[in-house]
């Protein structure tokens, strides 16, 4: 291994540079390992003897175009209405939300605390006014998302088969992928994340993470690590304490909600730095602990949860690294023998595009899928564009106060959806 001393680097000074781009390469094998584990399907779940209360909780501000679909598709649920109820906790709206929320069959909360609004002072606010012990868990939702009408009987079966679950995460599909180029490469996005992030996680036995809606969390949970969050991204920070704690989130593969993703560029970009911004606090905040706890246990998923949170730092790192490289080749082209450092990213790069345009697709749909490379452009464009973001957001880290909210405006029904059963039929997705 010369090439890692190689004399011209120490006269440039440049040790740091070949050291951290070998640590890139280490993560990027390292992830590569995590997500082979995505290729076993997930087990299927054996239908519960048991029922339990479920409190459906839908965080709301003006989403009055979207809130009736939503409610829509819990009244159609295949689990028995006599066991949950839902609740909309309308935070300073200004618009009829609260008045379709309840022709809708939903339970209205009414707050208006203009100091303190966005998703995780609501949600907080919301389950001290929710009775929770006459519930057995909590099911937290966005009001511009559809829940699959199994949604509710799915994550029932697992909980009871796995009672040992605090936090479940269900998976995170799109309601609108024929929007536009943006939509779809949204829904590659999180194809790729729920089968080779989420589910890979899962059959490691590592923790998958929240993804701020479709999720349920148990109220002995709750009640155990509270909800004193300070983050834009409650799901995230929630999800670190509980692994700190010494839990995990597991991930329901069966348990299906439907997402709406941004129309335009303008708004995604204001959603991916808000994600990214609180992200980078929770990096910051909790990051230290869990590296802290890994050494002290040697437990591997507070160390792979640690990388989690370090992802946009990496970012960064790459970016500036190839960055470097570039001025770097403009001044002196590179002797033969660096070869290793000007394309180290290659290979990671293609086996990322494969694993989202390809392979992704293909598991979804039981049959080998080629027609999303022909969104490759659109794919290499949207993955540009999280650079500024995650530069962005890092600036802006350090205030979780400023929440800015993401307009819904697709107002689709379940039934554009999927095909919705009737209540006695069979279980099977």
């Amino acid at each position: 291994m010369h090439w890692l001393f190689f004399p011209g680097f120490k006269s440039l000074g440049l040790d740091f540079v070949q050291w951290a781009i070998v640590f890139l390469c280490f993560y990027g094998i390292y992830q590569a390992i995590v997500s082979f584990r995505g290729f076993w399907p997930a087990k299927p779940l054996p239908p519960a003897s048991s029922l339990r209360r479920f409190a459906v909780l839908v965080p709301a501000h003006n989403e009055e175009k979207v809130i009736g679909s939503l409610l829509d598709s819990f009244n159609k649920q295949t689990y028995p209405r006599e066991f949950f109820d839902v609740y909309v906790a309308c935070d300073a709206c200004s618009d009829a939300t609260p008045q379709i929320a309840k022709e809708h069959g939903g339970v209205v909360l009414l707050r208006n605390d203009p100091l303190h609004p966005g998703k995780t002072h609501n949600i907080r606010w919301a389950l001290k006014n929710i009775p929770l012990d006459e519930y057995e868990a909590v099911v937290m939702f966005d009001a511009d998302n559809l829940a699959n009408p199994y949604f509710l009987s799915r994550m029932n079966d697992y909980l009871e088969a796995h009672p040992e679950a605090e936090a479940v995460q269900g998976y995170l599909d799109t309601k609108n992928f024929s929007d536009s180029w943006l939509t779809r490469v949204y829904a590659l996005a999180y194809w790729y994340t729920n089968r080779f992030w989420q589910l890979a996680r899962a059959n490691w036995g590592l923790s998958a993470t929240l993804g701020g809606t479709g999720l349920v969390i148990t109220v002995p949970c709750i009640k155990r690590l509270g909800w004193d969050l300070h983050s834009l991204t409650e799901d995230l920070e929630f999800s670190a304490k509980l692994v700190l704690s010494g839990g995990k989130v597991h991930w329901n593969e069966w348990a299906i909600t439907y997402d709406e993703k941004p129309l335009s560029y303008l708004a995604s970009h204001r959603q991916r730095s808000r994600w990214m911004q609180g992200h980078y606090w929770v990096g910051w905040h909790y990051g230290p602990k869990l590296l802290a706890k890994f050494f002290t246990t040697f437990r591997f998923q507070y160390l792979d949860y640690f990388l989690y949170l370090l992802t946009p730092f990496i970012i960064i790192l790459s970016f500036v690294l190839t960055a470097f490289e570039v001025v770097r080749w403009v001044m002196s082209p590179p002797a033969s023998d660096l070869f290793f450092f000007w394309y180290w990213w290659i290979p990671f790069a293609l086996l990322q595009s494969v694993y989202q345009l390809i392979i992704g697709p293909s598991l979804r749909e039981g049959k080998v899928c080629l027609k999303y490379t022909a969104y490759l452009f659109y794919y290499a464009w949207y993955g540009i564009t999280w650079i500024p973001v995650v530069f962005y957001a890092l600036f802006l880290s350090g205030n979780q106060k400023h929440w800015v909210k993401t307009e819904h405006v697709r107002s689709l029904s379940i039934e554009e959806i999927v095909n919705v059963p009737e209540l006695d039929d069979a279980k099977e997705i």
